[in-house]
C-alpha cells in the first residue's frame, strides 16, 4: 500500500520553489491575514479561524522525494511508498503585502518555497497556486492547523467511514486515505472471509480507503473546506490530533481554503460553486422503479408484463446486455461492443418506441472500453484512438476473459469518435439512459495522445469519461431528458455527470462493502460536492458458491432506503440465480408496494434534487448539514429539509433506536403510522421490513404528500422464487 513516513534529518537537493501568484480579485474577497510573530513563526487567520500555523519546531510545509510504485490487477491498483528524504522548510520572511496578496518565502538550507496568498476569483475563498521548479524534489507535504475534537468529512465516496478523523482506536492507519481512483474491491475488510476468498482468487479484497472516486477534498467541522485541484495522486492523513496532512506527489496544483462560514451547509454550498453542480434530474426517472432484466427481447417484455401486472409504477426497464452477452468466470457480463445486437434483441428500435409512448424508457450500458474481438475496437485501432503502451503499441488490458482497449479520451479526435459513437447508437436508438461504467482502469506507464502519462491523467480519466457522455447529450438536445450515471469519479464530476452510483457492493448486510456502505459513502459524496448518487438496490458482488447470495431481507430493506433518495433502481447482480429478484413471487408483492412509496414522493423529490442543481444542496445529506451539535448515528440522513431516515443496515432486526433531532413548533412524524415524537431524545421505534423509521415536520409544507405513505400495506409473508 503505501509506507509510513521516513524523516530524515539532511537533504541535498537542488531549490524546490512553489512560486504562487496574485490572481484577479473578485468584489467580495476571502477574509484572511498573516498574523508575525518575528523570529518566531506566523499564523494565518481566515475569518475568526487560525487554519494554517507555521513555527520552528511545527513546520507549515515540507518537501522530499522517494518512490511510489503502483501495482495493477484489473482495475485493482496497490501502492507501494517509499520516502526517501523529509524536510521541513523551518526558515522564513514575509515580503509584502498588496491588494489582497501575501508573499511568504520558506526555507531550510537550499530548499525554499515561495508562497503568495491571495483571494480567488470566487468570493471567500483563499488560493495558493503552486508551481514547482525542482527536479530533485517530487512530493510536499502541506499542513492545516487542527483541533482535537475537530471532525472532518468528504474524501469523495469513502465507504468505511464517514467521519474521515474517526478516533475508534482500532488502527490508526484508518485515518490516512490515498487519493486514487481504483476499484473499490470486494469486502474492503481484511478481517472477513469475502475479502479473503477475493484476495485469494483475484487479489481483488479491497481495504477500508478503496474507492471509485477519490477526491482530494475535505469538508471540516470548523466550516470550512480545503481542496486541490490537481489530479495527482496524493494522501489525506488525518492521524495527528493537532493538524491536517497533505502530501502532493508531482506538480501541485492550485489550492482552494475557504473562509469559514456560518454552518456547514453554508460550506457545502461554497465548494459546488467552486466544483460544479449537476444537472437536473429528468422527472420521469423520479417516479418509478428502474427494472433490471436481461435475455433479450421476449425476456424483457415478459418481466415488464409481469411487474406490470403486479402493479410496480415503472419509470425504466434497464437492459445492460443490449449489445448482447458473454459468459466468465466471475459470472454473465454484456459484450464490450457497443451497438445493438438485433440478434438478441430483435425489435428493440420499435419497442423502445413503443414503450415511451407508454410513458417508460429503455435503458442500457457502455463504458470507455472495446473488446478487442469487437467492430468497435477494430475501428478504433485503425484510428490510432485507442491508449497506446510504452513501445507505441495499443495497450491491451483484462478484465476477468476479456482483452480489451481503452480510448485515448486526450485525443480530440478519439474523444469526437466516441461521441459520435453514443450519439448515433444509444441516443440514435432512442434509449432514455445508460450506465456509464468504469474510467478507474487506466494503467501508469500508458502513454496518451496529449503527452502525458498515464499516471498523469489516471485520476481525471474518469471526468473525461463523463463530459463525453454529458456533451453527447447536450449536442444532442438530450440534457435533461436522458439520464446516465457514473461509477468512478474524480474534481469535477459534478459538473461532468447527471448521477453518480455507489458500485458494486457485496449482497450482504457486512458495513465495509455492503448495504451500509452506500450510505457512507452517499453522505461522503454530499459532503464533496456530489449530491445526486444511488446504488443497485440489494447489491451486485455474488459469490454463490460460496453462500454469499442476496436474501430477500437484504434487497428489502436495501430498497426501503432508496424509497428516501433520487433513483430507485434495482440490479440482478452478477449472478443473477443465485440472487433473490424483484421478480420473485412473495417478494414482488413487497418490493411493490415500495416502489410505490418512492413513486408517491415523486413530487418532493423533484424539489429536493432541483435544490442540488441549483444550489449544489445535495439530496441525501448527514445530519450535521442541519443539526451540527445534535449527536445522531452518521448512518441517520436527512432526505432534503423535510425528513429524515434512520434506516436498519443489520440483518434480523425489527427495531432501530432513533436520535430525533430538536424541533421549534413541530414534530416528527412517523411516516407509516403517523405517531408524533418530540424532537431533541433517542427512542426505539419499530421498523419492520418494508417499514424503514422514516420522519417528517409536522409543519412541513409538503405534509400531504408524506402522508400518501400512511395507506400503503405492510408486506408479511415468505418468497418464493419463480423461474
Amino acid at each position: 500500500m503505501f509506507s509510513m513516513i521516513k524523516v530524515s534529518s539532511s537533504m541535498s537537493c537542488a531549490i524546490f520553489r512553489l512560486l504562487i501568484q496574485c490572481t484577479l480579485l473578485s468584489s467580495v474577497l476571502s477574509d484572511f491575514r498573516v498574523v508575525d510573530d518575528p523570529g518566531k513563526g506566523f499564523k494565518v487567520i481566515v475569518g475568526q479561524e487560525t487554519l494554517l500555523q507555521h513555527s520552528v519546531s511545527s513546520p507549515l510545509l515540507f518537501v522530499g522525494h522517494g518512490s511510489t510504485r503502483f501495482e495493477e490487477l484489473s482495475g485493482n491498483f496497490f501502492i507501494h511508498d517509499y520516502v526517501a528524504e523529509r524536510t521541513g522548510l523551518t526558515d522564513y520572511k514575509l515580503l509584502d503585502h498588496k491588494d489582497g496578496c501575501y508573499s511568504i518565502v520558506l526555507s531550510k538550507g537550499q530548499d525554499s518555497v515561495t508562497l503568495i496568498l491571495s483571494d480567488s476569483k470566487l468570493s471567500d475563498l483563499m488560493t495558493i497556486e503552486i508551481t514547482v521548479s525542482s527536479a530533485a524534489s517530487d512530493r510536499l507535504w502541506f499542513r492545516l492547523l487542527a483541533d482535537i475534537d475537530e471532525k472532518v468529512y468528504g474524501g469523495g465516496e469513502q465507504f468505511s467511514y464517514f467521519n474521515l478523523r474517526h478516533r475508534e482506536g482500532k488502527y490508526p492507519r484508518e485515518n490516512v486515505f490515498p487519493i486514487w481512483t481504483s476499484e473499490q474491491g470486494v469486502g474492503r475488510n481484511k478481517s472477513n472471509q469475502v475479502t479473503f476468498y477475493a484476495d485469494n482468487l483475484d487479489r481483488a479484497g479491497g481495504d477500508y480507503y478503496t474507492t471509485y472516486f477519490p477526491q482530494p477534498t475535505f469538508v471540516s467541522s470548523r466550516n470550512y473546506f480545503f481542496h486541490h485541484e490537481g489530479p495527482n495522486y496524493a494522501v489525506l492523513d488525518f492521524r495527528s490530533d493537532t493538524f491536517h496532512e497533505v502530501e502532493i506527489q508531482g506538480r501541485p496544483g492550485k489550492l482552494f481554503i475557504s473562509t469559514p462560514a456560518s454552518d456547514l451547509m453554508s460550506t457545502v454550498i461554497s465548494l459546488t460553486t467552486l466544483l460544479g453542480r449537476m444537472p437536473l434530474l429528468p422527472a420521469w426517472i423520479q417516479g418509478g422503479a428502474v427494472l433490471a432484466m436481461q435475455g433479450g427481447t421476449d425476456k424483457m417484455l415478459s418481466r415488464y408484463r409481469y411487474a406490470k401486472d403486479n402493479n410496480i409504477p415503472v419509470a425504466g426497464l434497464w437492459i445492460q446486455d443490449w449489445s448482447g452477452e458473454q459468459l466468465t468466470p466471475f459470472g454473465k457480463r454484456v459484450n464490450w461492443n457497443w451497438e445493438w445486437d438485433p440478434s438478441f434483441y430483435p425489435g428493440l428500435d420499435q419497442v423502445i418506441k413503443n414503450l415511451t409512448l407508454e410513458g417508460v424508457r429503455v435503458l442500457a450500458y457502455i463504458n470507455p472500453n472495446l473488446d478487442s474481438r469487437g467492430s468497435l475496437f477494430k475501428e478504433a485501432a485503425s484510428k490510432d484512438y485507442l491508449i497506446k503502451n510504452s513501445t507505441g503499441g495499443i495497450y491491451l488490458m483484462n478484465s476477468l476473459s476479456f482483452v480489451f482497449g481503452s480510448v485515448d479520451l486526450t485525443n480530440p479526435s478519439a474523444y469526437d469518435w466516441y461521441k459520435e459513437v453514443i450519439k448515433t447508437n444509444m441516443v440514435g436508438l432512442g434509449l432514455g439512459g445508460w450506465m456509464a461504467d468504469f474510467g478507474e482502469y487506466l494503467p501508469v506507464d500508458a502513454v496518451m495522445a496529449n503527452g502525458q502519462s498515464g499516471k498523469d491523467v489516471h485520476n481525471d480519466y474518469p471526468r473525461l469519461w463523463a463530459m463525453v457522455n454529458k456533451q453527447a447529450l447536450m449536442e444532442t438536445g438530450k440534457l435533461g431528458e436522458v439520464v446516465y450515471w457514473s461509477r468512478a469519479g474524480f474534481s469535477g464530476m459534478s459538473n461532468a455527470t447527471t448521477l453518480m452510483w455507489a458500485g458494486d457492493q457485496n449482497v450482504d448486510f457486512s458495513y465495509a462493502d455492503g448495504v451500509k456502505s452506500t450510505i457512507t459513502g452517499a453522505l461522503s459524496m454530499a459532503m464533496s460536492g456530489t449530491g445526486l448518487t444511488h446504488f443497485d438496490l440489494g447489491g451486485y458482488t455474488t459469490f454463490g458458491n460460496m453462500g454469499l447470495k442476496r436474501s430477500e431481507e437484504l434487497l428489502l430493506r436495501s430498497a426501503e432506503m432508496a424509497i428516501f433518495g433520487p433513483v430507485f433502481r434495482a440490479h440482478e447482480g452478477n449472478q443473477p440465480q443465485s440472487n433473490i429478484q424483484w421478480y420473485t413471487n412473495t417478494t414482488t408483492k413487497a418490493f411493490a408496494r415500495l416502489a410505490k412509496s418512492f413513486a408517491a414522493l415523486k413530487e418532493y423529490r423533484i424539489a429536493v434534487t432541483s435544490l442540488t442543481s441549483s444550489l449544489g444542496i445535495p439530496a441525501q445529506r448527514p445530519f450535521v448539514l442541519h443539526y451540527k451539535d445534535f449527536d445522531a448515528p452518521d448512518t441517520q440522513y436527512f432526505f432534503g429539509p423535510e425528513l429524515f431516515v434512520s434506516p436498519v443496515y443489520e440483518s434480523g432486526v425489527d427495531s432501530v433506536l432513533v436520535a430525533f433531532p430538536p424541533t421549534t413548533g413541530f414534530k416528527w412524524v412517523h411516516v407509516w403510522t403517523g405517531k408524533e415524537y418530540d424532537g431533541d431524545h433517542w427512542s426505539m421505534v419499530k421498523a419492520p421490513v418494508g417499514s424503514p423509521a422514516a420522519f417528517f415536520k409536522s409543519n412541513s409544507p409538503y405534509k400531504a404528500v408524506f402522508e400518501r405513505l400512511l395507506v400503503m400495506d405492510r408486506f408479511q409473508g415468505p418468497a418464493a422464487i419463480v423461474g
